[in-house]
């Protein structure tokens, strides 16, 4: 599949990681925010424009990801929060002992 930049999700797969092995072998921690700095370092160095789009388009990729999750993590918790508050006998808490 081609993305609207013109990189398949291959080659930003490739890219993301090459970016993780690169963390794996530095002995650092591996976090967004590390994956993040290490492919922005990644298409700052790059000579290859091609590869430089690339890796610019892969943060792209990580951030949309991260706010998709964000998104789904943030719904479940408001599903959650209105099964607790419904008045549902079931999910009250018996506060006098």
């Amino acid at each position: 599949m081609v993305n609207e930049s013109g990189f398949t999700r291959k080659c930003m797969d490739d890219i993301i990681g090459e970016a993780v092995i690169t963390l794996l072998k530095s002995g650092g921690a591996i976090t967004t925010s590390t994956l993040l700095s290490q492919l922005t370092d990644m298409a700052k160095v790059s000579a290859n424009q091609e590869r430089k789009e690339a890796c610019l388009q892969s943060i792209v990729e990580v951030k949309q990801s991260i706010s998709k999750n964000y998104q789904a993590r943030s719904q479940f918790l408001r599903n959650q929060s209105s099964l607790f508050e419904s008045g549902n006998n079931l999910h009250r808490y018996d506060t006098k002992h």
